[in-house]
C-alpha cells in the first residue's frame, strides 16, 4: 500500500514533468537496491570500506531525493548527484571493494548511463568527460600502484561480487527503462491522439474556410447586384440629366455607391490575406495617374468637411514605373480616407517623390500628413489590427470597417514595402510609406498641377464614344434590372440587344439567331452560365461561329478571372458594370468593322 502511494506520488504523477519522474524513479530504485548491497558486504565479510562507501552513497540518494521532491530543485539533483557518485562514491567504492576484480567496474557504466538519463545540456557532455578522466585515472592508479586496491578475501568472494553487482544493474537498469519506456509510449499515444485531433481540426477549419469563401463570394454577389442596378442608372442620370440639381444628387448617388463597393471590396481583400490568395500582380504604370485619381477622388471630399488637400509632388518622380499599381492606389487612397475621416480642420499634405535612385530601382515614397485629432500612445501597438478602431465611443460616427490600416500595412508586406507612423494626439498624424519599384521610363513625370489640367483638357465627356448599329449581342441574367441597366448604358450605341433571364432562354434564342457577341450571367437557378456556356459550345450555331462570350458576374474573389477563362468564356466583366467598362468589352470582341466612331 506504502508502494503504491508512493509510485503514484512521485513516479506516476503527470503533474510532474517526465525528466523529473525519471529522476525520483533512479533515486527510488537506488534506495532500494544499495541496502541489498550493504546486506550482501555484511554477509561475505567484504571490506568494511565498502559499506562505509555504500551507506554515504545511500544517504546521497536519500537527500537528493528530499532536495528533488520537496525543494523542487529536480535538475540541481540530477547535476549534483551524477557528479558525486560517479566522479567521488564509485571511484572510492572501486578501491575499497576489490578493484578490477569486482562488479564496481559494471557500475561505472551505471552510472555513465545516469549521466545520459538524468542531465541535460552543456552539463551532461561536461560531466561525462570528467567520468571518462576519473575512470582513466581510477584504472591507471590500481596498475600502477595495486597495493591501493583492498582486494576481496578470495577468488569465490570475486565471482560472488560480480555475479550479484551485474544481477542488481541488471535489474535496476529493467525497471528504470521499462519505466522510461512505458513514459515514453504514454507520451506518443497522447500525441498520436492530439495529433489525430489536429487533424480533424484542421479538416474542420478548411471546411470552414470554404464556407467562408462561399459566403463572401454569395455576399459580394448578392450585394454588387444591387448595386449595379444603382450604379448603373446613376450613370444614366448624369448622362442624361441637363438639371444641375439632379446631376449633383446623382453625383452623391455615385460617391454613396463607390464607398459601399470600396467597403465591399475591403472584406473581400482581408479575407484572401488571410487566406494567403492575396497576389501582388506588377504592370507598367504612370505614378503620375495613381497621384491624380487619388486627388480626383479625395479633393471633393476634403472640400466638402472645409479641409485642404494639398499636394507637393516631386516633378523628378519617373514618368513609368514597374509594380502592382491597383494595390499602390488601394494604400495611398486608404492613407488620405483615414486622414480626412480623422480630421476635423486644417490641411490633408501629401508628398510624394523617388528616393534611392539607382539605374533600374527605386523607392516610391508617399507621405500622409493631416492636422486631425492624432493618435493615442496606448492604441498605436494595435493600430494595424483588423476591425479595431482606437477611440470607439469618440469615432462611432466615422464611417468605414476599420480594415484600411490593416490592408494597407499586409499588402505593403506582401511588396516588401514598409510603413512609418508618427503622431502626436491633438496635433495631428504622419503615415510614411516606402515602395520599392523598377523605373522603365526615368524621364521626369513634371509638374503635377500642370499634367493634371492638360489632361483634364484631353479628357473625353461621358458620352459613348462609337456606334455598331449593325451588331447583335445577347444578354442574359436572371435579374432583369441588370439587364435594364445594360440596355440603357448602350442605347446610345445602337446596338441590337436581346435579352434572356435564364440559362435555357438564352440557348433557345441562340439557337434561333446569329449573335456577335454573348454576355452570360454566371450565378443562376438552374442552369448557371458555366452550364449554360457548356451547353451553348455543344451547338452547331456556335462550333460555326464561335461566338466570343463573355462572363458577366458579381463574383470578385480572388482567382474568379482564371476560373472563367478557364472553363471557356473569352473575358469577363465585374458588376457593379461601368459605362466605359462595358464599351470597352464590346471594343474589344466585336469586328472592328462594325465600330463607327464618333466624330
Amino acid at each position: 500500500m506504502i508502494f503504491t502511494r508512493l509510485l503514484r506520488k512521485y513516479i506516476l504523477n503527470e503533474d510532474l514533468e517526465i525528466s523529473h519522474r525519471l529522476i525520483n524513479m533512479v533515486l527510488m530504485v537506488g534506495i532500494a537496491v544499495i541496502p541489498v548491497c550493504m546486506i550482501f558486504d555484511l554477509v561475505m565479510g567484504s571490506a568494511s570500506g565498502t559499506f562505509i562507501v555504500l551507506a554515504l552513497v545511500l544517504a546521497t540518494f536519500a537527500a537528493s531525493f528530499y532536495i528533488a521532491n520537496h525543494k523542487k530543485q529536480d535538475k540541481a539533483v540530477g547535476i549534483i548527484l551524477t557528479i558525486l557518485c560517479s566522479d567521488f562514491l564509485i571511484p572510492t567504492l572501486y578501491f575499497e571493494g576489490g578493484g578490477i576484480h569486482s562488479s564496481i567496474p559494471a557500475w561505472f557504466i551505471l552510472s555513465a548511463l545516469f549521466v545520459w538519463l538524468l542531465v541535460s545540456g552543456w552539463p551532461c557532455y561536461a560531466i561525462f568527460a570528467s567520468n571518462i578522466l576519473v575512470y582513466s585515472a581510477v584504472f591507471w592508479v590500481e596498475y600502477h600502484h595495486p597495493e591501493l586496491v583492498t582486494k576481496l578475501p578470495d577468488e569465490r568472494s570475486e565471482f560472488v561480487d560480480i555475479a550479484v553487482g551485474i544481477y542488481l544493474i541488471i535489474l535496476m537498469l529493467g525497471f528504470i527503462f521499462k519505466y522510461q519506456n512505458r513514459l515514453y509510449e504514454k507520451k506518443r499515444r497522447e500525441l498520436e491522439e492530439i495529433d489525430a485531433q489536429l487533424t480533424e481540426a484542421n479538416k474542420r477549419l478548411e471546411q470552414l474556410s470554404e464556407a467562408k469563401s462561399m459566403f463572401l463570394a454569395s455576399m459580394s454577389h448578392e450585394i454588387r447586384t444591387p448595386i449595379n442596378a444603382i450604379v448603373g442608372m446613376n450613370e444614366m442620370v448624369l448622362r442624361e440629366s441637363k438639371d444641375p440639381d439632379i446631376t449633383g444628387y446623382a453625383e452623391n448617388i455615385e460617391t454613396a455607391s463607390g464607398t459601399l463597393l470600396s467597403m465591399i471590396n475591403d472584406i473581400l481583400d482581408l479575407s484572401r490575406i488571410e487566406a494567403g490568395l492575396m497576389e501582388i500582380l506588377p504592370v507598367e504604370y504612370e505614378p503620375f495617374q495613381i497621384l491624380n485619381d487619388c486627388y480626383t477622388l479625395l479633393e471633393m471630399r476634403a472640400r466638402d468637411k472645409g479641409l485642404k488637400l494639398d499636394l507637393k509632388i516631386d516633378p523628378s518622380i519617373p514618368s513609368k514605373l514597374y509594380g502592382d499599381e491597383i494595390r499602390i492606389r488601394q494604400i495611398l487612397i486608404n492613407l488620405l480616407t483615414n486622414a480626412v475621416k480623422y480630421t476635423e480642420k486644417g490641411t490633408i499634405t501629401l508628398k510624394a517623390d523617388c528616393i534611392d535612385r539607382q539605374a533600374e530601382t527605386a523607392v516610391l515614397t508617399f507621405k500622409v500628413s493631416d492636422t486631425g485629432q492624432g493618435i493615442p500612445a496606448e492604441a498605436m501597438e494595435h493600430l494595424f489590427d483588423s476591425y479595431t478602431r482606437f477611440d470607439e465611443k469618440k469615432n462611432r460616427k466615422i464611417e468605414g470597417t476599420g480594415l484600411g490600416l490593416a490592408i494597407t500595412k499586409q499588402l505593403l508586406d506582401l511588396m516588401g514595402a514598409s510603413i512609418d507612423v508618427k503622431s502626436t494626439p491633438g496635433e495631428g498624424s504622419d503615415f510614411t510609406v516606402k515602395i520599392p519599384q523598377k523605373v522603365i521610363l526615368d524621364t521626369p513625370m513634371g509638374d503635377f498641377y500642370e499634367k493634371r489640367k492638360r489632361r483634364s483638357r484631353e479628357s473625353v465627356s461621358r458620352d459613348v464614344g462609337f456606334t455598331a448599329k449593325d451588331a447583335r449581342i445577347l444578354l442574359t441574367d436572371d435579374v432583369r434590372m441588370n439587364l435594364v441597366v445594360i440596355r440603357s448604358l448602350l442605347k446610345e450605341t445602337q446596338i441590337m440587344i436581346d435579352c434572356a433571364q435564364s440559362g435555357r432562354e438564352c440557348l433557345e434564342k441562340y439557337s434561333e439567331n446569329h449573335y456577335d457577341l454573348v454576355f452570360l450571367d454566371h450565378m443562376m437557378p438552374e442552369m448557371d452560365g458555366i452550364e449554360t456556356l457548356s451547353a451553348l459550345k455543344e451547338t452547331a450555331r456556335y462550333k460555326e461561329e464561335h461566338t466570343p462570350v463573355v462572363a458577366l458576374t458579381a463574383n470578385a474573389m480572388l482567382g474568379a478571372e482564371k476560373l472563367y477563362l478557364d472553363t471557356g468564356f473569352d473575358d469577363y466583366l465585374t458588376k457593379p458594370v461601368k459605362g466605359a467598362d462595358l464599351e470597352a468589352m464590346i471594343r474589344k470582341h466585336l469586328p472592328k468593322e462594325m465600330i463607327v466612331e464618333k466624330k
